[in-house]
């Protein structure tokens, strides 16, 4: 985190849904964004899956944090259905959700044969962030319950769009999870509901999206890379 004395030169970042699509962050973290060790950043989930290459997504992760760099990831629906896998509890299908090309990333055939650092990493994901003036987490919230903090399935599965400030202390959600156009997403900048998923690893498969966005909330500009992998 920034102390005071660099808070002025620090900058948070909060980065979209990446899939696997590990050249793609990479490009946007070092060239696009030139990271620094007084930057924030922080991650909406869904790091694994559908993508090609899972593990060098973790593995850049893990090597940013070891470095210095603030690195503050949360929880997606895909990381939760690899903890379900692993436990045998899981609910929803991991194998349509693109599980394979995860196996094919770590070279295992089998959950079990996956290193521990890696599972500690899936393990230790927090369902949310609480920011100052926004809460991160990986698909929104359900704010039919007393206290939508405890309710933790929404947080990975929800398409609702609906935010009560009262809730949430008057803190705006920042998620990920549904593909949006980049137009949709520079919209969304201005609602309770800060949409981040450009669908980067759906590029040539819809229109509009392709994308691995960033934002900076002090200046609040939208930054993004275009899918290469």
């Amino acid at each position: 985190m920034c102390d005071e004395t660099v808070k002025k030169y620090c900058r948070r970042f909060v980065i979209g849904d990446i899939h696997g699509c590990y050249y793609t962050l990479e490009r946007l973290l070092m060239q696009k964004l030139r990271i620094s060790k007084m930057d924030e950043l922080y991650f909406v989930g869904d790091f694994i899956d559908r993508g090609p290459k899972s593990k060098e997504v973790i593995d850049l992760l893990l090597s940013l944090k070891e470095e210095g760099f603030s690195i503050n990831p949360v929880m997606g629906n895909h990381e939760s259905l690899l903890i379900s896998h692993y436990y045998g509890t899981e609910i929803k299908d991991w194998k349509r959700n693109g599980c394979d090309a995860t196996f094919r990333s770590f070279g295992i055939n089998s959950i079990y044969e996956l290193e521990n650092k890696y599972l500690e990493f899936f393990l230790n994901l927090p369902y949310y962030i609480e920011l100052e003036d926004f809460i991160i987490c990986h698909a929104g919230m359900n704010f039919d319950e007393p206290n939508p903090f405890e309710e933790h399935f929404s947080m990975l599965w929800t398409r609702d769009d609906f935010v009560d400030l009262k809730k949430t202390g008057g803190r705006r959600l920042i998620c990920g999870h549904t593909p949006h156009t980049l137009e949709q997403i520079q919209l969304s900048l201005n609602s309770n509901k800060i949409q981040l998923d450009c669908g980067c690893v759906y590029l040539g498969r819809h229109p509009g999206v392709g994308f691995l966005c960033a934002l900076e909330l002090k200046s609040m500009e939208l930054h993004y890379e275009q899918n290469c992998e």
